[in-house]
């Protein structure tokens, strides 16, 4: 950043004030966030910021709506896996398919792990990790069976045979896992307060209800579950929900009714009923920790984002009025800026994800002062001033460091050294000159004592002396051979045989020293070949320009000579006299034109810069122009993708340049034809100034055999015969008018197409 900001430019006292609030208040935000987060988790279900913000109380929250979903998922599993512990113990909860992958990880592996409940002393359950094990101090079955797959024809049946007793331990084992499973989903379901449940498909029932799951039909019916305030039944394929899913903020319920249907639907059992229902009891426990969290939480919530916007916008004027210049406009860098790029980022990152990870660990650990046991939520007042007090320190510590060194950072982006204060970037372009010093500064004595001495020393060895010989000669032949190949290009090169060219397909010394030699002759074949056109067209200059002077000075003759004979009252002296006006404007048009042709191509023409503006200009030479336009029957058509187009440029000599081009178009133009004028800009590439680019184009009278180079040349014509009015210095002329002007013209020749392209600076208020 080049530009001072003086108005941002505080003083230091002020940065420094504004460094400390940056800190504090986004250790405020970070400790009200979580603050809030712990407050949300602090009950005995679970809150979003969502429920807690846009919902006004619980029986009315998303999350009690997902209550159901959960409840509803959880029972349905309980039926439809393991419908009843008999069911389980007799072994149907387990599918052939998965016996079999069972047994193949028996057979592979050798063990099976699974989980086992039990009940404790103290009335708690408790669950047991187990596996059980058939390799024993002996191998495992694929070990004993030679390594042979288990999807072998005929392994299987043989391995049931060989391990049923193990196969038999393994169904075991697996009816245990369904059973502790199918016990910890009823002991989650139980130790929701306040919350009956009963589900049945006309065979299996799951229930909460005393002994139901032993009954048949269940003890309870719809009208037990619609005593309750809040409850769900489905049956007959018909489903009813109290309270109904409304549409919640932003139709995030809309569908969840539905949803909860056809999920029942789908299981196509006209006998399946599901009956739960949540009490008062429980809508009111629920209701107050959710009405302590929601207030909490709008507490805390805008106080929180306040600290963290002012916090944001403390970092920018940081960010902002760091790095300050001195007299000479250089950066003033401090010690700490001197530290190398990479370690300055490793600091920040340690201080980001370590100390930002230990100030949020003991943060919420001080903010914690509630846990939740069985569903039931229990506070602890007494905070943990540890925990405070190392959350603070950490904090403080990894926030200030952190902040200090992102600022230095900072000022190195804007002294443009954050990469050439690297050290990876340091070390390279270090090798990087070096090799370029070694390789391209010294010379080739110096490569080959190096090589010569590299080859002493590997050969010095009797191990790589038989290698270094087989290099030599399997290389020194193709040195040798290149070499000659050299010495014979030069021979040829000598004798005047420019277009010889020595075959150089490597990046050795000699490959360049042999493109050296053919780059050498081939600048010295297009010299000669330039020496030669040249020659031709100072011929050609010569027989133009006597033509174009000697057309006019001869009718002047012809006409004075008849004048003279026939006197002033012969009948014909009028047009004799207009003939000679004609002829002597026509001599001094090309007397103009050469001395105009001489002082653009010397650049002896003063430039006056000015704003110009290229429509208005073309619409001006149109407008003066508009008699012969009409006179030669073209149509001009302007394409012009903006209204104004301004450029840096010369006013009188532009109009110069547009008026021998729009001329020349109106001299060679097809008649009947169009002619097309377009404007349009071209943007700067790596940070150059914009340029505007005309373009005319036109179709000749007359057959363009001839190269774009040489039109472009003085007395040169499209016109061979030069029968056409013209000097052929217009091109010329405006080639050397925009060139002074620090433009680019050019023109280009296809087929019958005659194109004229302009290329000029756009102009800069800056300037």
């Amino acid at each position: 950043m080049d530009i001072k900001l003086k108005s941002f430019n505080g003083s230091r006292i002020a940065q420094r004030i504004a460094f400390i609030l940056c800190v504090l208040l986004f250790l405020s935000s970070l400790a009200g966030g979580a603050f809030v987060f712990n407050r949300m988790g602090m009950t005995s279900y679970g809150n979003s910021i969502d429920d807690l913000l846009l919902y006004e109380s619980y029986e009315k929250s998303a999350v009690f709506q997902r209550e159901f979903e959960t409840q509803l998922s959880s029972i349905l599993y309980l039926l439809d896996e393991y419908k009843s512990e008999e069911y389980i113990k007799s072994g149907r909860t387990i599918s052939s398919q998965r016996l079999e992958d069972a047994m193949r990880e028996l057979y592979y592996g050798g063990t099976y792990s699974y989980y086992v409940s039990y009940s404790g002393n103290d009335g708690d359950n408790y669950e047991e990790y187990k596996s059980l094990d058939m390799k024993g101090s002996a191998a495992t079955p694929y070990e004993r069976y030679g390594g042979r797959d288990f999807e072998e024809y005929g392994l299987k049946a043989q391995f049931k045979q060989d391990y049923a007793e193990q196969i038999e331990q393994l169904k075991q084992a697996m009816i245990m896992d369904d059973l502790r499973s199918f016990e910890s989903i009823q002991r989650q379901l139980d130790r929701i307060k306040g919350f009956t449940y009963l589900a049945t498909d006309g065979t299996y029932t799951v229930t909460n209800i005393g002994s139901a799951a032993n009954s048949s039909p269940p003890i309870a019916d719809a009208g037990y579950f619609r005593k309750s305030p809040a409850y769900l039944i489905y049956e007959g394929d018909d489903l009813t929900k109290v309270p109904a899913s409304s549409d919640g903020i932003g139709d995030s319920l809309k569908y969840l009714d539905r949803s909860l249907e056809s999920r029942l639907d789908d299981r196509y059992n006209p006998e399946l009923s599901v009956y739960f229902s949540f009490d008062q009891s429980f809508l009111d426990a629920r209701e107050a920790e959710f009405a302590e969290a929601k207030g909490e939480t709008v507490k805390w919530m805008p106080l929180t984002i306040v600290c963290g916007l002012l916090s944001l916008l403390l970092l920018i004027y940081l960010i902002i009025v760091t790095g300050k210049k001195d007299e000479a406009g250089n950066f003033v860098l401090h010690r700490v800026d001197r530290i190398f790029t990479e370690l300055q980022l490793v600091i920040i990152a340690i201080l980001l994800f370590g100390g930002g990870g230990f100030f949020l660990r003991f943060l919420y650990e001080a903010v914690s002062y509630g846990v939740s046991i069985n569903g039931s939520v229990y506070y602890i007042r007494d905070p943990l001033y540890l925990s405070i007090t190392l959350a603070s320190v950490i904090g403080l510590l990894s926030a200030f460091l952190g902040l200090y060194f992102i600022l230095s950072v900072v000022r190195n982006i804007k002294a443009g050294r954050f990469l050439t204060n690297s050290v990876i970037f340091i070390v390279i372009l270090a090798l990087w000159k070096g090799l370029k010093e070694f390789y391209h500064g010294g010379s080739v004595m110096k490569k080959v004592v190096l090589v010569t001495l590299a080859v002493c020393l590997l050969s010095a060895t009797i191990v790589l002396a038989p290698v270094i010989a087989a290099l030599v000669l399997a290389f020194a032949p193709k040195w040798v051979r290149k070499y000659e190949e050299i010495k014979k290009g030069v021979v040829e090169v000598k004798n005047g045989n420019l277009t010889y060219k020595i075959k150089a397909d490597g990046d050795g010394e000699l490959d360049q020293l042999a493109r050296g030699i053919n780059e050498i002759s081939e600048a010295s074949s297009i010299a000669i070949q330039n020496e030669l056109k040249n020659q031709r067209l100072k011929t050609d200059l010569i027989s133009n320009v006597s033509h174009d002077l000697k057309t006019p000075l001869t009718s002047i003759i012809t006409y004075i000579d008849l004048l003279k004979q026939e006197g002033f009252d012969s009948p014909d002296a009028g047009k004799y006299l207009e003939i000679l006006d004609q002829k002597s404007v026509r001599l001094k048009k090309l007397t103009e034109d050469l001395f105009d042709a001489a002082k653009a191509s010397s650049g002896a023409i003063p430039v006056r810069y000015e704003k110009v503006e290229m429509l208005s200009l073309i619409n001006q030479g149109l407008g003066e122009m508009n008699d012969r336009i009409e006179a030669s029957n073209l149509e001009f058509r302007i394409n012009a993708q903006q209204d104004k187009y301004y450029v840096r440029a010369d006013g009188q000599l532009l109009w110069r340049v547009l008026e021998n081009l729009l001329g020349n178009v109106l001299k060679y133009a097809q008649e009947g034809s169009r002619v097309y004028i377009d404007l349009k800009e071209q943007s700067g590439k790596n940070g150059t100034i914009p340029n505007v680019i005309l373009e005319i184009k036109n179709i000749s009278k007359t057959e363009l055999n001839i190269d774009a180079d040489e039109l472009m040349e003085r007395f040169k014509r499209g016109d061979e015969s030069r029968t056409t009015e013209g000097s052929g210095l217009g091109l010329a002329i405006a080639k050397d008018l925009v060139r002074l002007q620090n433009g680019w013209f050019e023109i280009k020749i296809d087929g019958d197409l005659f194109k004229a392209v302009v290329m000029l600076e756009e102009y800069r208020d800056a300037e």
